[in-house]
């Protein structure tokens, strides 16, 4: 096991430990581990527990929450742990540093089936995604990751191992009694959590044990190795960028499609604003730019069984296009992969030529960086939602885009200040529209999680009292609070 001692020998040996896409600053730790099986990581997490050596779990640095990012103590990485097997009831195990990059390398090479969960970093890693219950655009058909995972390997406090498959332990009457970690009560919630929801723990009456872990964002323990499921792959998988050329025109497509018949099997529904539109034309770089004519952009990712469902669903989305009084003759798309890779490099493109912008402005104020919300509320209030969001950032007079899951309801707008004084705006921008989403019903955080950047946020969401409930959940799994 590689291990560094000393916060000079690190942030001259091993500075990337200390910086993730978060782009937050000022994170230090006396000590790092990058343990290559399980024995090693148990090892090196009960003498830090021996020590009262606080530990901060590290994965692939793609968290843009700062959760990765200690502030003194240790860290332990899971990048190390890169085993993965086949699993005779058609599962596969890997382990917490596999990359969802090599994991789907592997299934695609090994399996018939695919692994849906799809953030957009795919140098992020299994246990990264577990932790945070991360999702991407094909959540709105196939879930978040938790829908995924079926078992967890994970080493608690004092270095102990604890093995939990789904369906062994639920809670009853918001109770659970387990050997290894005793009874767990879960908090009364003054309203239940939205639907897709990465702030707090997960609370559901009758929930699962396994959810519990699922999105703690390394309080609970390491997670070193987990079992997933595959779903069936489907005959083809249809792309679609359609480019709206007034705001009318994408809302009533996106309510079509939000209430569309089931044989229209959307797996993806993404939105791109105007401002977006503007950006990209204006921050030209190697892939494609919109229509010079389109307001809106809005992605879509369908699925076939076979010949006859990809004709139906062709023939139905044409007619959805001119209803909505979309040009189909703009639109891209199809299910040939050069069709796919050109609009995948589209969506991909925004947050890069974002990113960009951003390096540039650090040349001047090194301490600038993007500031982006995670909100999420009901896809019925989106419009709504989206609308109040818009006239917040405006009204600061903040550079900013909003694009996102809309089929989730879920937004992202991002917040590119100019100098320091834009930083203090964007800041306070970002916890209004964090407070608008918990006002409409929905979340603070639906897929990055609160990290250090927005554990503050919590408060806007749940009572003391809720919060304590969860506290309280923490100290009886991790009594010293030795994960943070």
């Amino acid at each position: 096991m590689r291990s560094v001692t000393g916060r000079k020998n690190i942030s001259e040996m091993c500075a990337d430990l200390l910086q993730d896409e978060s782009n937050l600053s000022g994170a230090w730790c006396e000590a790092a581990a990058w343990p290559e099986n399980t024995d090693e990581a148990e090892e090196y997490i009960r003498e830090c527990s021996r020590s009262g050596i606080p530990l901060t779990v590290s994965g692939g640095l793609t968290g843009i929450a700062g959760g990765a990012l200690p502030e003194g103590g240790s860290v332990i990485s899971a990048s190390a742990l890169k085993d993965i097997r086949l699993l005779g009831n058609g599962n596969i195990t890997a382990g917490a540093g596999v990359t969802i990059e090599e994991l789907n390398s592997f299934v695609s090479a090994n399996m018939d089936g695919f692994y849906p969960p799809d953030p957009t970093e795919e140098t992020a890693t299994v246990g990264g995604t577990i932790a945070t219950d991360a999702s991407g655009a094909d959540t709105f058909l196939y879930g978040s990751t938790r829908k995924w995972v079926e078992g967890l390997q994970i080493i608690l406090p004092g270095g102990r191992l604890f093995t939990i498959k789904r369906g062994q332990y639920k809670f009853e009457n918001r109770t659970c009694t387990h050997p290894l970690l005793g009874t767990l009560q879960l908090p009364l919630l003054r309203r239940e959590q939205p639907p897709k929801n990465a702030a707090g723990y997960h609370i559901r009456e009758g929930m699962d044990l396994i959810d519990l872990f699922i999105g703690s964002e390394g309080t609970l323990g390491f997670i070193s190795e987990a079992e997933l499921k595959l779903a069936p792959e489907p005959q083809y998988v249809i792309d679609l960028a359609v480019f709206p050329e007034n705001t009318g025109s994408f809302w009533e497509l996106y309510g079509s499609l939000l209430n569309t018949e089931e044989h229209l099997r959307i797996r993806a529904l993404e939105m791109m604003d105007d401002r977006c539109m503007d950006f990209l034309r204006s921050h030209p770089g190697e892939f494609p730019l919109p229509p010079a004519n389109a307001v809106f952009c809005l992605l879509l990712r369908a699925e076939a069984d076979n010949d006859e469902h990809l004709e139906e669903i062709l023939v139905t989305l044409d007619e959805m296009l001119i209803a909505s009084n979309s040009n189909p003759e703009t639109a891209w798309g199809g299910f040939e992969p050069s069709e796919r890779k050109r609009i995948k490099d589209f969506r991909h493109a925004l947050p890069e030529a974002v990113n960009h912008c951003i390096s540039e402005v650090r040349r001047k104020y090194p301490s600038i960086h993007k500031f982006g919300s995670d909100g999420a509320v009901g896809p019925s209030r989106l419009e709504e939602y989206y609308n109040r969001t818009r006239s917040i950032l405006e009204d600061r007079g903040l550079p900013f885009v909003i694009f996102g899951h809309a089929g989730d309801g879920h937004i992202h707008a991002n917040a590119m200040p100019e100098d320091p004084r834009q930083m203090l705006l964007a800041d306070s921008a970002m916890r209004e529209i964090a407070a608008a989403a918990v006002e409409m019903g929905g979340t603070v955080s639906a897929e990055h999680g609160l990290g250090k950047l927005k554990l503050d946020y919590l408060k806007l969401m749940y009572s003391e009292d809720e919060i304590r409930g969860m506290e309280a959940i923490r100290s009886i799994i991790d009594p010293d609070h030795l994960f943070g």
